[in-house]
């Protein structure tokens, strides 16, 4: 009996806030370069998760230097599966 007076007012309280929360997403085009992003990662071999933040513009070289080093690498890899044939 004790549930249902607060799930109904729940209920009402929900379409408010989902109304006050729809102007901010129209305001703004997407994060800005200088709000921290944080994301949870696990290092390889580990349960222990850690938060790490950094802003849009690091994600974003962070990401750029991954894919560089990864490119980088698969060249190495396919100029040493060259090395040793006759061609």
């Amino acid at each position: 009996m004790f549930r249902k007076p607060f799930f109904l007012a729940l209920l009402a309280v929900l379409p408010l806030t989902a109304a006050q929360a729809e102007p901010r997403k129209a305001d703004s085009d997407g994060p800005s370069a200088e709000k921290k992003i944080c994301r949870t990662e696990r290092a390889t071999g580990s349960y222990f998760t850690k938060r790490i933040c950094h802003t849009k513009a690091e994600w974003d070289a962070l990401e750029a230097r991954s894919t560089a080093d990864l490119d980088r690498t698969r060249a190495m890899e396919r100029s040493r599966s060259t090395v040793g044939t006759n061609r």
